[in-house]
């Protein structure tokens, strides 16, 4: 009897160790380099929807033509968990290819490619590093880019055409474009947008409400909007025009001086 209950005991603590392998115990499945390798190599390709991903290990892609992760459908969460996924420079390759509606990027550096982080409508990407790649940041339509940095960039560091976005709490510097982009109905806040070789800040349609950045040496203008777009609280300094049209909602500093 004893025998058995041994047999059978070590049966489940296989079995258990299984199924540890395959994803963690909260249903949240792992990524790292060996599994993207054993599966066929990258990209690794997320088509089951409403489903959460966590890293285990940063991801590294060699090819100049691969992506790192491409999701095909909506409600997928990805956790880097700290970890970071580095391409080789390739054009048209994407760290996260996430188009469709309803992703999250979060907690991670990406960093290598010609886009980042990419996400659909209601996309949601926080505390991501999306430093030296072509764009840093793209999202659609209602996002939240929050927390996150997108420095050194080719071309843009944060940038959307999608309406409604809510960009907070970012520091971009130092991209080949514009620091930040965002749609009509779009609210940008307490960001710090340095030294970009375009806007600092674009919204782009109007409608959108800027506030509480700090806005310093972007070329050709810090605030490039148009009369719809209120603008209040912000600090901007040395910037080849501080702001280029918008309605100021008082309390802003130019250069030293309220403006």
């Amino acid at each position: 009897m004893k025998r058995k209950l041994a047999t059978l005991f070590f049966a489940a603590m296989t079995m258990l160790a299984f199924a540890g392998s395959a994803g963690a115990v909260d249903g949240t499945i792992e990524i790292n380099q060996a599994k993207v390798m054993a599966a066929g190599g990258f990209p690794y390709v997320i088509s089951t929807a409403n489903t959460s991903y966590r890293l285990t290990g940063s991801l590294t892609v060699s090819s100049t033509s691969a992506n790192a992760i491409n999701v095909s459908v909506s409600h997928v969460t990805i956790d880097l968990n700290g970890f970071s996924i580095t391409g080789a420079g390739g054009s048209d390759t994407y760290g996260i290819n996430a188009t469709e509606t309803d992703v999250t990027v979060e907690n991670g550096t990406i960093t290598g490619f010609e886009f980042g982080a990419v996400t659909g409508n209601n996309g949601i990407i926080r505390n991501v590093h999306a430093d030296s790649n072509g764009d840093g940041i793209a999202t659609g339509a209602n996002s939240v880019v929050q927390g996150c940095t997108a420095d050194s960039n080719t071309a843009n560091g944060i940038y959307s055409t999608g309406s409604g976005l809510v960009v907070s709490g970012n520091s971009v510097n130092s991209n080949g474009k514009l620091g930040i982009g965002a749609g009509i109905g779009s609210t940008i806040s307490g960001n710090s947008v340095y030294s970009n070789s375009g806007s600092g800040i674009y919204c782009n349609g109007g409608g959108c409400l800027i506030s509480n950045n700090t806005i310093d040496n972007n070329n050709p203008d810090g605030i490039n909007a148009d009369s719809t777009t209120g603008y209040g609280g912000n600090v901007l300094n040395n910037n080849g025009t501080n702001v280029s049209a918008g309605t100021s909602m008082k309390n802003n500093v130019c250069n030293g001086a309220l403006c």
